[in-house]
């Protein structure tokens, strides 16, 4: 079977699992999650309909006890592709994820484990030209926004919707 054809069917069958999954909404908070993208880890995507800045994503999800989406693998990015898919049928990203190279320009970290975002030390999805710090003020990683999740880097000022996960360790 080809990696096209194994991909169709996880894609495949990541929606069927979706759409047995149940969403909550608070629209207190702007925040919906959607419990069903578990893991062994049990770990759940978490969205933020309000635009936001970077830092105001970031503090938004640790004031609810949550944390900034980061993507470590092909899985995790086609379980965040299908969750924002059910959540937002528009796909009216970009949503913030957890990379940033505030701390190095050029090298980007997932802030919620400093873990370095690169080809040698791990998954990434850069979509083609990315990241291309456009007149040295992008900073900081959004997923999506064309009805995907390739990631491209962008003013961390600029205004985003949030998407962020819950994670409950079985340890």
């Amino acid at each position: 079977m080809s990696f096209q054809a194994v991909s169709s069917v996880l894609v495949l069958a990541l929606v069927v699992l979706a759409s047995s999954s149940s969403a909550v909404k608070n629209s207190t908070l702007g925040i919906s999650s959607r419990a069903g993208f578990a893991n062994s880890y049990q770990r759940y995507f978490v969205y933020n309909d309000e635009p936001v800045t970077f830092f105001e994503a970031w503090h938004k999800c640790r004031a609810h006890g949550l944390r900034l989406a980061s993507v470590h693998s092909a899985l995790d990015d086609v379980k965040l592709m299908v969750a924002l898919a059910q959540e937002d049928i528009n796909q009216r990203g970009p949503w913030w994820i957890a990379g940033t190279d505030l701390g190095k320009p050029g090298s980007f970290v997932w802030i919620t484990g400093n873990k370095r975002i690169d080809g040698r030390a791990g998954y990434t999805n850069f979509a083609a030209g990315q990241p291309d710090n456009l007149s040295g003020a992008e900073h900081c990683l959004v997923a999506g926004g064309a009805g995907g999740t390739q990631w491209n880097d962008v003013d961390c000022e600029s205004k985003s919707r949030g998407a962020a996960v819950r994670t409950q360790s079985c340890q």
